[in-house]
């Protein structure tokens, strides 16, 4: 860490209090103890108002009519890559479906959204997420027999909450890489998108 020069008037009242500081290379806040230590003083988080890319949608009934059951998705396609043993780098098109804090869910679209990846059989991934806040997490996915929609694995059996709605309630810009399990792992996806507002259309649907 580079040193830090900070020219202080103190008062003498005020040796046994924290005094906060600013360190002009760049910008950043800390607070100074009598002791003659010091930390970063934490920044007060904005809220972040509105739902951003997230809008609540609702699932429809055999007439095509729409039903009281709610969930998630992304207004607009998240665009991404894949690569198979066919291709490289191609486009992806994704969507997110969130029926409840323990069930969510994404629908992959290859080659510019025209092939929607469904399973003939049950598929397992390896999924890896970069959150908001920079930390990586690692965990699993499922694509259920006849089914179109992978479902993120839950963090816990006892309250069935979703890792991945952990992730995308602290918002921010969250990269996912999802590796297929089968056939070597030939085929990944790879997408980014900010997840700021996904804590609002959550609460609306929800609470």
């Amino acid at each position: 860490m580079k040193n830090l020069i900070l020219i202080l008037i103190v008062s003498p009242i005020l040796l046994n209090a924290q005094i906060t500081a600013t360190i002009d290379e760049n910008g950043k806040k800390v607070l100074l103890k009598s002791d003659g230590t010091w930390n970063y003083k934490s920044q007060d988080t904005i809220k972040f108002e509105g739902t951003g890319i997230w809008n609540i949608k609702y699932f429809v009934d055999d007439f095509g009519d729409p039903t009281d059951s709610g969930y998630i998705s992304n207004n607009s396609r998240i665009s991404g890559s894949f690569s198979n043993s066919a291709t490289s780098n191609s486009k992806l098109n994704t969507y997110f479906i969130v029926s409840n804090k323990s069930n969510v869910a994404i629908k992959l679209f290859e080659y510019a959204g025209r092939n929607a990846v469904k399973a003939y059989g049950a598929k397992q991934f390896s999924i890896s997420v970069k959150g908001g806040n920079g930390l990586r997490h690692s965990m699993a996915g499922t694509m259920y027999e006849g089914g179109d929609r992978l479902y993120f694995d839950r963090s816990s059996k006892k309250n069935h909450t979703s890792k991945m709605h952990s992730i995308l309630l602290n918002g921010g810009e969250i990269t996912v890489v999802i590796k297929e399990q089968d056939y070597g792992g030939l085929t990944s996806y790879r997408f980014k998108f900010n997840a700021d507002g996904y804590i609002n259309a959550f609460n609306t649907l929800f609470k």
